[in-house]
């Protein structure tokens, strides 16, 4: 049996790279003949199919690790020397590792380097938290059977943040990419008439740094370039995006218009001309490899994978995380724009769900075998 632990919900509809993963997890093992059982947070109301277990209500991670540990004490005498244990936070094995430590094998996904969220969360007050996850973080990294990094540039970092054998041997597979959103489409550049439109599509919180894009269109604003931005996304810094846009003398060129269902992404881009992300950090950004699909450039800061798929200068650019590097970015993606030089880039062809996911199946399998 392959179990994976999520703290999202499969059937649901949140954007993000972790929950579009968890899809196209889920999407693979459908196809794969294997035999599965997803253990998540229910985000949706009246489909629990057999195959999936929701352990919280929220996807709120305390609550979920709560769980978590009762989802495992339920049920550690069921487990099989076979199964694996497909954890996407190196913590959530604790429960598997503590409470049934001779059964089955353990992989664990990274999706960003650890200890970013905590630094959002308490700035120089978490560092001493973050010094005790290291050393339990090492003793996880060594009990694992495989590790998963989204972006070789994430192992690079986690080698050497936590220990560098572990990673050494750890695969690179980049977040799943859900293509059939995109069918029955005939993607093409933007028309100039949406050169100027920017949108950003994400959750409101710290590691998005919505803040910085907001900052980025006042700079605009002073130069008198006629640019608009919408913002679709919610989240925990919602409230503080409100004053923030409130006191903003560019708020008149800024749209916030709340969540979008993930099925909608391809509306939203068709009616904008460019992608902005100003992340602090990500590790493989979904929303990304979205736009590319859609012919949409890309202005984004240097963070995860994204120097794997955009081709500089022909479909998108990579700025400082700084308002007037970022509004360079963006004059020179909308000059692209108009000049009709967009270039969608062979990088796209890689952008294959079924390719990607097939890689984690393999992996399965060969944990199943070991």
């Amino acid at each position: 049996m392959i179990y994976v632990f999520y703290n999202n919900d499969p059937l649901a509809q949140d954007l993000g790279g972790g929950a579009e993963h968890f899809r196209g997890l889920h999407r693979a093992l459908l196809k794969s003949g294997l035999d599965f059982h997803l253990v998540g947070a229910r985000l949706q109301e009246g489909r629990c199919p057999s195959h999936i277990t929701y352990v919280s209500r929220t996807s709120n991670f305390l609550r979920f690790y709560l769980g978590l540990w009762c989802w495992f004490w339920a049920n550690r005498k069921r487990f099989a020397a076979t199964d694996v244990f497909h954890f996407h936070r190196n913590y959530a094995a604790w429960p598997k590792l503590l409470l049934v430590p001779d059964r089955g094998r353990v992989l664990i996904s990274y999706h960003n380097v650890t200890g970013q969220v905590l630094d959002g969360w308490l700035g120089r007050l978490g560092r001493p938290i973050r010094r005790a996850m290291l050393r339990l973080e090492r003793r996880v990294v060594r009990l694992s059977d495989a590790i998963i990094c989204v972006s070789g540039r994430d192992r690079k970092a986690l080698g050497r943040l936590v220990e560098a054998s572990p990673f050494e041997r750890a695969a690179v597979i980049p977040a799943a990419f859900d293509d059939s959103i995109f069918k029955g489409r005939e993607p093409l550049p933007p028309p100039l008439a949406l050169a100027g439109a920017i949108v950003l599509l994400g959750r409101i919180s710290h590691q998005k740094n919505v803040p910085l894009a907001v900052s980025t269109i006042e700079e605009l604003a002073l130069r008198g370039e006629p640019f608009s931005l919408t913002i679709a996304g919610e989240g925990e810094d919602s409230r503080d995006l409100i004053r923030r846009l409130a006191r903003s003398p560019a708020r008149h060129m800024i749209t916030w218009v709340g969540r979008v269902p993930h099925d909608e992404v391809p509306d939203v881009l068709e009616r904008h001309g460019i992608l902005l992300l100003t992340s602090r950090y990500e590790a493989s950004p979904t929303v990304v490899k979205e736009a590319l699909k859609a012919m949409r450039p890309v202005v984004t800061t240097d963070v995860g994978d994204v120097a794997d798929w955009i081709d500089v200068g022909a479909s998108g650019f990579i700025a400082d995380p700084d308002p007037k590097a970022l509004a360079d970015a963006l004059i020179r993606a909308r000059d692209l724009v108009r000049r009709g030089g967009y270039q969608q880039g062979k990088c796209v062809e890689r952008l294959d769900e079924d390719r990607i996911m097939l890689e984690v199946v393999h992996l399965y399998r060969r944990l199943q075998a070991v």
